[in-house]
């Protein structure tokens, strides 16, 4: 399997899990939601740095190894952008044991806000995608 074909099963199966996040905010399951907001994220980062050859970290929060990947190849994404998926990434990366796992609960206006982020993060990735392969 190719990176491309990779990444591309990577967002594939991010958008199926984005399904499920919405679902999860339909039936007000606002820690599940949380969960699959996470797991969407991930997968559409791990996507980008495949499709960049970029070895990711086997760790649920790869935005940081993205962020410094983007910066060294000169690929232009806005900083703010940047810093807002990093920090968005870091955010859920932290909360998704304990919200899956109930040890905390999260509120509707948290899965809310994490999951319109995650959905613009999503969008921007897939964007981004097509961006790098026109580049090539």
């Amino acid at each position: 399997m190719t990176n491309g074909e990779r990444a591309d099963r990577l967002v594939r199966e991010a958008r199926q899990i984005a399904g499920e996040m919405n679902r999860a905010l339909d039936d007000e399951a606002w820690n599940l939601a949380t969960r699959r907001a996470q797991e969407v994220l991930e997968l559409a980062i791990k996507a980008l740095l495949n499709e960049m050859s970029v070895d990711y970290p086997k760790t649920h929060d790869p935005a940081p190894v993205f962020a410094e990947a983007v910066r060294r190849r000169g690929i232009g994404v806005d900083v703010g952008v940047l810093s807002s998926l990093t920090m968005l990434s870091q955010e859920l990366a932290k909360v998704r044991s304990p919200a899956f796992y109930q040890e905390t609960v999260v509120s509707e206006a948290q899965a809310r806000n994490w999951v319109q982020r995650v959905e613009r993060a999503l969008q921007f990735g897939e964007d981004l995608l097509r961006r790098l392969r026109k580049a090539l």
